[in-house]
């Protein structure tokens, strides 16, 4: 439901420090992924309150991790685990290598910049949504010396609640539309996406809640995440998180649509 509220000046002030406050929230997440600093994101940037914890979701295209618990042994810990299995790797092929906790992310990069960025402010000033476009790049070292580089342009949404302490990330959803490894030709790629060997997918293991929620076989007919668009308060209707995931009507096409789906 649109907005339709009328604001004081001092109201209308506190809306746009608050959308800027809230850009913000996001910049920082996309320094602290470089950084390599997800344990710090998770508690410098995403709710603290018990109850937002609770229903806090991590999205990508396989489904969501839901809870703050679930999403830290994702998003820290198994991340840690794959570092330290590269590390070692990195080590047998090149003893110079140390395998020491301050090598734990040689030769590694992981840039996603945010751009296009849209918000919209619940009417009632509780939370907010939002929507940006990132063409981000990760590499990786590998044994023989050599680093694999892949572009993976992705949307990122983002449901945002206003805690005591500031803005706060309460439901993100990463949706990759294409993984591509740098140099290769595009055009040559399998048109089907193959969920088995995929990168991101091999890497988001398995969520509490797997479905497929963005089909990258279609490219961005199935409109998901939305844009935002103005409502007065915070609903599941509205949510990015999986309570608000609402299946494309598209999907009923013959379209091999989760054909190799597990």
């Amino acid at each position: 439901m649109a907005n339709s509220r009328q604001y004081t000046d001092e109201e209308l002030i506190q809306r746009v420090w608050d959308v800027e406050e809230i850009k913000k929230l996001i910049h920082k997440r996309v320094i602290y992924i470089a950084n390599e600093m997800r344990k710090e994101e998770l508690n410098d940037l995403w709710v603290q309150n018990p109850e937002h914890k609770k229903t806090a979701s991590f999205g990508r295209n396989t489904g969501y991790y839901t809870g703050m618990d679930a999403i830290h042994d994702y998003y820290v810990v198994h991340h840690q685990k794959e570092r330290e299995k590269q590390l070692k790797e990195l080590h047998a092929a090149n003893p110079a290598i140390a395998d020491i906790p301050q090598n734990l992310h040689i030769g590694c990069l992981s840039s996603h910049p945010v751009s296009t960025g849209l918000v919209e402010l619940a009417g009632d000033g509780k939370t907010a949504k939002g929507l940006w476009y990132a063409i981000a790049q990760e590499t990786e070292a590998q044994p023989d010396g050599t680093g694999k580089a892949l572009w993976m342009p992705e949307k990122i949404a983002v449901d945002f609640v206003k805690e005591e302490d500031g803005w706060k990330i309460w439901h993100i959803v990463v949706s990759t539309d294409l993984v591509s490894e740098a140099g290769e030709d595009y055009s040559e790629q399998e048109v089907y996406h193959n969920y088995e060997t995929n990168p991101v997918d091999v890497e988001f293991g398995t969520p509490t809640i797997a479905k497929l929620i963005h089909n990258t076989d279609f490219n961005w007919w199935d409109n998901y995440p939305s844009m935002p668009e103005a409502y007065e308060t915070f609903s599941d209707a509205v949510s990015y998180g999986p309570e608000g995931y609402v299946r494309p009507a598209l999907y009923g096409l013959d379209s091999k649509e989760g054909r190799n789906f597990r």
